[in-house]
């Protein structure tokens, strides 16, 4: 809801039918009238919104490994096969994501964990393709440390979470 006050109208895409509808009751519930949810998968390009967002944020599926202590069970669940392709599904959905962004535009990408092969290793190889991007330092007040291309957010540091947040540019305009 917070960039539905901050942003003049927001769209979403939402995977999973029942969280697009709890998205709608709750923006509804806050009357937030400026979100539209789009029930999509959002690693399949669609060229309808080719470079129709001022931003983009790409809040990607991960391990979760950033929120272990609110959600333990992660711990027995993650194999390493299955970080493998979560790593294929967050680049897929930042490359299809990216094309979405106006020439002079942001690209931020964030996820829920602590690892560095889906935090900055994902950020590198989507740049390896799309060198129209670029990185640009984000700021924040919450505690955090730099990394190569973004922050990461440490629960001992960031009030009990861990989190990655990266802010792209594409050149342009």
């Amino acid at each position: 809801m917070l960039l539905s006050r901050k942003c003049g109208r927001v769209t979403a895409f939402e995977l999973h039918p029942h969280r697009a509808e709890l998205i709608k009751q709750y923006a509804a519930r806050m009357g937030a009238e400026n979100i539209e949810i789009i029930c999509r998968d959002s690693s399949v390009y669609d060229e309808r919104y080719a470079e129709k967002f001022d931003t983009v944020l790409v809040d990607a599926p991960c391990s979760g490994f950033g929120v272990v202590s609110d959600n333990p069970d992660i711990k027995f669940f993650r194999k390493e096969e299955s970080l493998a392709e979560i790593e294929k599904t967050q680049l897929a959905i930042l490359s299809a994501c990216a094309k979405y962004v106006k020439r002079g535009g942001y690209l931020y990408y964030s996820t829920c964990s602590v690892l560095g092969e889906e935090n900055d290793g994902t950020v590198s190889r989507f740049l390896q393709t799309y060198s129209d991007f670029a990185p640009e330092k984000a700021e924040s007040p919450l505690a955090h440390r730099d990394t190569g291309y973004g922050m990461q957010f440490l629960p001992h540091l960031s009030m009990g979470a861990g989190f990655y947040v990266c802010k792209l540019r594409r050149r342009g305009e």
